[in-house]
């Protein structure tokens, strides 16, 4: 058990390091993720963020987008920032691993995890899935936004390398399975392009909680 523990949490430092390396650096300012998200008002639209009071930010390294995204909205309410770690270019609120969210049920109106998914292997996922579940709102909505795999394998590894590979780069169909029976009421691929930004396709899922 002790064995078993120690090696995860390695796991977790290696992932963490590849979170903040020199891409995510080059990526965590505000003009960064806004050159990355090309339709805010779109996302705006669909986590009804002008409208939202209590919203939740989960990042490794980029939680500087959000209070830009909050301020296009005229938000209520500032996000509550929350990362692996502290540090980047616009310190957290909180530190804590995504997978354990230190909040109350049913916490949160609107939750934003971008660009976090490739950094986490699968059981990470569901278990971040969970505990977005466990913190929404009745009436709540959750985006979670990825860069997305190409068909073409060459392509495919330089696209990893050039974000700090290794990376785990989840299509359509393989998000949309580890993040069903973890809570939600309805999953729905969004649109959020076009991407110029680096080119790398995206992957974007909308997770609801029934009002």
């Amino acid at each position: 058990m002790i064995r078993r523990r120690r090696e995860a949490i390695r796991a977790r430092r290696r992932r963490l390091a590849r979170a903040r390396g020199l891409p995510a650096r080059a990526l965590d300012s505000q003009a960064a993720r806004a050159a990355l998200f090309p339709r805010p008002d779109r996302m705006i639209e669909l986590l009804a963020l002008d409208r939202a009071e209590r919203w939740l930010d989960v990042s490794l390294g980029g939680g500087a987008f959000a209070a830009l995204l909050a301020a296009r909205a005229g938000a209520k309410a500032m996000p509550v920032r929350l990362d692996a770690a502290a540090g980047g270019a616009l310190p957290p609120d909180l530190v804590a691993w995504p997978g354990s969210l230190p909040f109350r049920d049913a916490a949160f109106d609107a939750v934003t995890a971008l660009h976090v998914l490739r950094a986490l292997d699968d059981d990470e996922v569901r278990a971040l899935a969970r505990e977005i579940a466990r913190v929404l709102a009745p009436g709540g909505a959750a985006l979670l936004v990825e860069f997305a795999p190409v068909r073409w394998a060459p392509l495919d590894a330089l696209h990893r390398r050039l974000l700090g590979a290794p990376a785990d780069l989840r299509g359509w169909g393989r998000l949309a399975a580890l993040l069903t029976e973890c809570g939600f009421d309805a999953i729905d691929l969004v649109e959020l392009g076009p991407h110029a930004i680096p080119p790398i396709p995206r992957v974007s899922a909308l997770a609801r909680k029934r009002p």
